[in-house]
């Protein structure tokens, strides 16, 4: 007869699509720390930044460098805390249940990547820079994919109960 303390020590199996989803979230939110920390620590901006605007960090006045390191910051700010968020929730729901983040992580992930996609398009279509637009819609690609396979899972999951 096993007890509820029983039950509660085991961990749950993980069924192989909701592995991939948790991993391929893992991934996306270490990356997007990991943007967001390379974002936060620059004191001039990339070489693409450079080529949108036409002209070197040390042309440009004190007053657009304090605009610019600004902005960059403000786009570290968002993908490392989205990217904490993503990959918290990603080893959360791997040593726990997915249920409190099943909407959470797939509104996150393709929100944030969508959203910086976007931005990256924008500055890719309307001036002469070139950044770095295909790792942003693998990005949006990976969130797509895992929050795919997590409805998949779920719906796996509700029809072995029924």
């Amino acid at each position: 007869m096993s007890t509820r303390a029983d039950t509660l020590s085991k961990k749950p199996e993980r069924a192989p699509l909701l592995r991939t989803a948790l991993a391929i979230y893992l991934g996306l939110g270490i990356g997007l720390f990991l943007l967001g920390l390379l974002y936060l620590s620059l004191n001039q901006f990339m070489p693409y930044h450079a080529q949108a605007l036409q002209a070197e960090w040390s042309e440009l006045s004190a007053n657009y460098r304090g605009f610019i390191i600004g902005l960059l910051r403000a786009l570290g700010a968002g993908a490392a805390v989205s990217g904490m968020a993503i990959a918290w929730m990603a080893v959360a729901s791997w040593r726990g249940t997915v249920e409190p983040y099943r909407a959470l992580l797939p509104i996150i992930s393709i929100g944030y990547s969508g959203l910086l996609c976007w931005a990256t398009w924008t500055v890719s279509s309307r001036t002469p820079g070139e950044p770095p637009l295909l790792l942003n819609l693998a990005a949006v690609g990976a969130a797509v994919v895992a929050s795919i396979l997590l409805v998949i899972d779920e719906r796996r999951h509700r029809v072995a109960q029924d």
